[in-house]
């Protein structure tokens, strides 16, 4: 569409199209190939110039409607309309705006007409065309003229658009990847926010998500406060129209921006905070250590103290990310697209998983492994399922990878206390009194050993707490323990005193904020590090008067998940104020392993063999 101000010359003639007297009837239309390319539209008394593919449409419809031929003997150069008739045309392409048959061209200009006719039904159907269209390739363009135009049905498109996309998308081309950074930039800050928000959790991509996020706000810093922004380039001159009053020039398009980015950055009097604001939004501990590392040395996260500390925050708890369990809201709820929580543990030679879901808890087998004899340890590391199996007098490692066991180490002895933390697993032997560091994709594999103090024999159970691993020893009395501590990743000892009552079957866990130990007479204590760095175990409560053999424990929706080899009678055990408000009991009286806590694919999931044969069952 482009604008007109000139005169008409007196020579030339006018088409209606409600004048049937000035055509012959035929059921020919007029041929793209003759149309005159300097054809005019008036509509409602203002005149529009089409492109030349759009006007051929018009004319193709319309002589058809009425059984009107051109006369080939006159020029015509300008054909009357009613916006009613624009409305049945529009209307009418509706199927091929659904089937994208149509250009982009043709839909935004009609969407241009209707707007400077300030007709609603029409302003509505072209809405609706708009919604249909957006694809990569115009995007951009649309999005923009969206926000010119404050059109709520569009940008709720755009914003429907972009979540289906990153959720079908996967990892490939450059070209993608640019394309994705070129839309990021143009969004507002609404719209970021919203994008961030929706997400679909994928593990894959969350780095992407993060970067994005450095991405637009480095961008808007370089835009500045009423700056001419991107989208200045935007061709508004087929806005203009006859009618000054309803001139929209390019200069007041400017003049928009500068407004629109003026509301937004009032929003913020420190610029930085949007940084953070975001950052909080998303799923940010979901993100690789790798890509932390980077974005905490990126220049805005430098100078934005505020997102310093959560880069560096989520930086701690990927270093300390297997502490028994316990995941962040932030990585609880949202879109978690196709992936399930579940609790897994081992008895004997096979993996049984749990969903986390209080209206249906379903126990399921995975697929089992040939070579695994009795699995003694569950650990995850590093967003991995490992198990290791007990066979003679070694022990094998393996690895849950596309739905099958792999093998990782093979290690002599067996009977092994295990953490995983920061780069290693970390396999406590009592035997061979060392700790063996395991990095399952590193080369060694075994990456080296570190020998037990001389004070320090049979580990029974250890806590990933805080920067240290904490090794609970038995003793000759049932009734009290000692406590080790190693610093990770130094590898320095530290003893750190007893505790009362057993180390066999302490399990711990924790919430955002605090550690915990459960031991087997259900008594719970929060671990503290004092200023010292003395250890120090602060008694809560006692849960129950029995003895338990916990096999694990973890907060999951601000419930404490246990497993035990001991079953307990229908009792319900009391929550803890400031820590968890229910707990769910679980048990097998068969010999069980540890009960850990996992993210899985639901396909893996659904594709897993039903746990006929007696289940678990819980307290309540």
């Amino acid at each position: 569409m482009q604008p007109f101000a000139q005169p008409r010359s007196r020579n030339q003639a006018n088409y209606t199209l409600n004048d049937k007297k000035q055509t012959s009837h035929s059921k020919d239309c007029v041929s793209c190939g003759s149309l005159q390319t300097d054809l005019e539209f008036e509509i409602d008394g203002r005149r529009f110039k089409f492109n030349h593919d759009l006007t051929a449409s018009i004319l193709h419809t319309y002589y058809r409607k009425f059984n009107m031929v051109e006369k080939k003997t006159v020029k015509v150069q300008l054909i009357k309309l009613s916006s009613n008739m624009l409305n049945e045309f529009v209307l009418s392409k509706s199927g091929c705006c659904i089937n994208y048959s149509w250009y982009t061209e043709n839909v935004l200009e009609l969407w241009d007409a209707a707007r400077l006719l300030k007709v609603p039904s029409l302003i509505r159907i072209c809405e609706a065309n708009v919604g249909q269209i957006f694809s990569e390739d115009n995007f951009e363009s649309i999005y923009t003229k969206a926000h010119l135009y404050k059109s709520d049905i569009v940008l709720n498109k755009a914003k429907e658009f972009l979540v289906r996309f990153f959720q079908n998308n996967k990892k490939g081309s450059q070209l993608m990847k640019d394309w994705e950074v070129g839309v990021i930039r143009v969004l507002t800050y609404e719209d970021i926010l919203y994008l961030v928000k929706e997400w679909p959790f994928r593990p894959d991509m969350s780095d992407d998500v993060l970067k994005s996020i450095f991405n637009w706000t480095e961008n808007y810093d370089n835009r500045g406060p009423c700056s001419s922004s991107k989208n200045d380039d935007l061709d508004m001159s087929s806005q203009k129209t006859r009618d000054n009053d309803l001139d929209m020039s390019s200069q007041k398009i400017r003049d928009y921006d500068k407004v629109v980015l003026c509301t937004e950055y009032e929003k913020f009097e420190n610029k930085s905070s949007i940084l953070y604001t975001l950052l909080k939004d998303s799923k940010y501990r979901s993100a690789s250590l790798e890509c932390l590392q980077e974005l905490s040395r990126h220049g805005m996260c430098q100078r934005d103290q505020e997102a310093k500390l959560l880069i560096n925050e989520a930086i701690s708890c990927k270093l300390d990310k297997n502490t028994h369990g316990y995941w962040f809201p932030s990585q609880l709820y949202g879109n978690l697209q196709n992936y399930r929580h579940i609790g897994v543990l081992a008895d004997k030679d096979r993996v049984s998983i749990m969903y986390l879901d209080h209206s249906f808890y379903n126990w399921r087998r995975l697929s089992k492994c040939l070579l695994h004899s009795t699995i003694t340890n569950l650990t995850v590391f590093d967003n991995e399922l490992y198990a290791i199996s007990s066979t003679g007098l070694e022990s094998l490692i393996f690895v849950f990878r596309n739905e099958e066991w792999k093998f990782v180490l093979d290690l002599p002895n067996k009977n092994f206390v295990v953490v995983s933390k920061g780069e290693f697993i970390y396999v406590i032997d009592g035997t061979s009194s060392s700790v063996k560091c395991v990095s399952p994709r590193g080369t060694p594999v075994l990456h080296s050993e570190i020998k037990f103090p001389d004070m320090m024999r049979n580990p029974e159970s250890a806590l990933d707490f805080d920067r240290s691993i904490l090794i609970f020893c038995s003793t000759d009395s049932d009734e009290r323990s000692t406590v080790f501590c190693l610093d990770v990743p130094e590898h320095k000892w530290t003893y750190c005193g007893h505790l009362e009552g057993s180390a066999k079957y302490l399990v711990g866990f924790r919430n955002e904020t605090n550690y915990f130990i459960l031991q087997r007479d259900g008594s719970i204590s929060q671990v503290l590090r004092k200023l010292d760095d003395w250890i120090e175990f602060i008694f809560i409560k006692r849960l129950w008067s029995f003895q338990s053999a916990l096999r694990g424990a973890f907060i999951y929706s601000d419930e404490l998940y246990i497993f035990s080899n001991t079953p307990v009678e229908s009792l319900c055990f009391p929550g803890v104020s400031g820590v968890f408000s229910k707990i769910q009991y679980w048990y097998q009286e068969k010999e069980a392993c540890n009960f850990v806590r996992f993210i899985m694919p639901f396909e893996f999931i659904r594709r897993s063999e039903h746990l006929l044969e007696r289940l678990p069952e819980s307290n309540n």
